[in-house]
């Protein structure tokens, strides 16, 4: 029986040097249409130049047709600028630059116009970014451009796996406009600081011990901070160069995490271990494990995360370095929060806050008060929370630390959504959400967007609010966290509930359950089976719902999670067999 298709074209734009990353594209968006779109009704198509050589007339005019044709545009990037087209050459340096610019029109069209424009980097190798000739300066220039104008979607990647799911994050996102209707206007994506499991990542109170290395990549960091990420990067490529030093690449590899190139992060990594060991410098081999237990959190591998954190702690302490252990054991601590182990946690934040005022650490010291905070709050003592986010806001704002600021009105927020003051609970997630789009810190945007749409949800926008989770989940899905991920579908399922669709929230709710249970996250699990509960009591299946409250409220106690052990009390209380 036939049926109806919305074709919509996918172009790749890309000089030369990209043969593997073009045959891959293809294969991802005709295998993501096979499996995902098609049975949707959508199909994407996959077109690049190759498409338009064997036509007759100028190549880059029968190019630029597809461009003006293409509903989506990639352009791709490397270490080449590429070649000039064979006209236009005083206008436009390579063929890519042409289709970009011809993009752009489309894109601006009044009349249908094209629906997004993304930016993909692949990384370069240290040494040919730390002096880069001609091509690759072009490049680096046109990287700039994009990092200053913030009005595209841009994301680097190091390997080619991480191409192929950056793909199909956007081929996901862009088949979820379609069924919602929309154009397609994301925020811009650019490089992100995970914080929460990702650990503390290194940063200049903790540069090396060389005082020339250290003095130049404390510059590097401070331009990573400001979002100049390019000039962070190719300062760090300089620093680092040729060398083995133990130090200067874990100071790298803290920043590659930051912007998500996980796999480039652990080469160096183990490069800092190998030369760690072959020098004896346990320091320096304390904080490589350390850094990989932000790679493990990164993943969602609570186990192997914990495991780097104990063994960079225990290693710190039996040289005596109270002070390089601080970030590991805080970093440790929201790990056992994470898995539920409330009181642990508590009490090495609370001799972290000890150690921290002896030391003088007053960025671990504003870590552990916030941490603290969040501890309190999910055992429903919002006094005790109060405190410790004011006490953490106060250091923050005395350090001028902008990122500490915005984590501090995100959880002031989420407190007063419990006490039903959302005006205020809207005030802070507002000022949270714009100190996050300053920094570029993408993951934070996530979070402030998901907590935004919770304000909405209780409000009974039902649209504003899931097109805040739905921005926030097309975020950490590329950003590839999984407890970010848990609680968009979780919040996803939440709005279907309230529009009837309990089918289709029951999916996101299953969905949300294994992703926080592969990750090892007992509170988001715990939450699931109560939606869970909802929709079988719902459903008119109350042994099913009544064993979904049971599951929610035991997970609840093991976390000593008092507020949501409360709230499965109450759903059993009144539920109805």
């Amino acid at each position: 029986m036939p049926r109806q298709l919305t074709c919509l074209r996918v172009f790749l734009a890309s000089p030369g040097g990209l043969a593997d990353e073009r045959e891959a594209f293809r294969n991802v968006v005709r295998q993501y249409s096979d499996e995902e779109a098609i049975p949707r009704g959508v199909l994407f198509l996959p077109v690049g130049w190759e498409d338009a050589l064997s036509g007759v007339g100028r190549p880059q005019s029968l190019i630029n047709e597809d461009v003006r044709t293409a509903d989506y545009f990639i352009l791709l990037l490397w270490d080449r600028w590429g070649t000039p087209p064979e006209t236009n050459a005083m206008r436009y340096a390579s063929g890519s630059e042409e289709e970009y610019h011809v993009a752009l029109a489309c894109r601006d069209a009044a009349e249908e116009p094209m629906r997004q424009l993304v930016m993909m980097f692949k990384a370069v190798d240290p040494r040919q970014l730390s002096d880069p000739g001609p091509q690759l300066q072009r490049v680096i220039q046109f990287r700039r451009e994009i990092e200053s104008q913030k009005t595209h979607l841009y994301c680097t990647f190091d390997t080619t796996e991480s191409f192929r799911s950056a793909i199909r994050r956007h081929l996901a996102a862009w088949l979820r406009d379609v069924e919602r209707g929309v154009a397609g206007q994301h925020l811009p994506f650019s490089e992100v600081l995970p914080d929460g499991i990702a650990g503390d990542l290194e940063s200049p109170d903790q540069t090396p011990r060389d005082h020339a290395r250290g003095l130049l990549t404390a510059e590097a960091w401070r331009m990573a901070d400001e979002g100049r990420v390019t000039e962070a990067e190719i300062e760090f490529a300089r620093v680092t160069g040729g060398t083995t030093h133990p130090d200067s690449l874990v100071q790298y590899a803290g920043f590659l995490l930051r912007v998500g190139r996980v796999e480039q992060a652990k080469v160096l990594l183990e490069r800092a271990a190998a030369a760690s060991t072959e020098v004896n410098d346990g320091e320096a081999l304390a904080r490589s494990r350390m850094n990989l237990g932000n790679v493990l959190g990164l993943q969602g591998d609570l186990d192997g995360a914990e495991k780097a954190y104990r063994e960079s702690v225990e290693m710190q302490q039996e040289l005596g370095l109270a002070e390089s252990a601080c970030p590991a054991y805080l970093n440790l601590a929201d790990v056992l929060r994470a898995r539920g182990h409330l009181d642990r946690a508590e009490e090495m934040y609370r001799a972290s806050i000890v150690s921290a005022e002896e030391l003088g650490l007053q960025e671990r010291l504003a870590h552990a008060y916030l941490s603290l905070g969040n501890l309190y709050d999910a055992r429903g003592d919002s006094p005790g929370a109060d405190r410790m986010y004011h006490t953490a806001l106060r250091i923050n704002v005395d350090l001028g630390r902008k990122i500490g600021i915005a984590n501090c009105y995100g959880s002031l927020g989420n407190m007063l959504v419990a006490r039903g003051d959302l005006a205020t609970a809207e005030e802070m997630y507002t000022k949270s959400l714009e100190i996050h789009e300053e920094l570029r810190n993408m993951e934070g945007v996530a979070n402030s967007q998901g907590n935004l749409g919770m304000v909405l949800l209780a409000r009974g926008d039902l649209d504003g609010a899931e097109t805040m989770f739905t921005r926030s989940l097309d975020i950490d899905e590329q950003l590839g966290g999984s407890m970010g991920v848990s609680r968009d579908l979780l919040s996803l399922g939440r709005v279907l509930e309230a529009k009837g669709d309990l089918g289709g929230a029951e999916e996101m709710y299953r969905k949300s359950l294994a992703t926080s249970e592969r990750s090892g996250h007992v509170e988001d699990a715990s939450k699931a089976y109560l939606s869970l509960g909802n929709v079988h009591q719902a459903q008119g299946d109350s042994v099913g719902a009544e064993q979904m409250y049971r599951t929610s409220r035991e997970l609840a106690q093991t976390l000593g999670a008092s507020r949501l052990e409360r709230r499965a009390d109450s759903r059993m209380r009144n539920h109805r067999p």
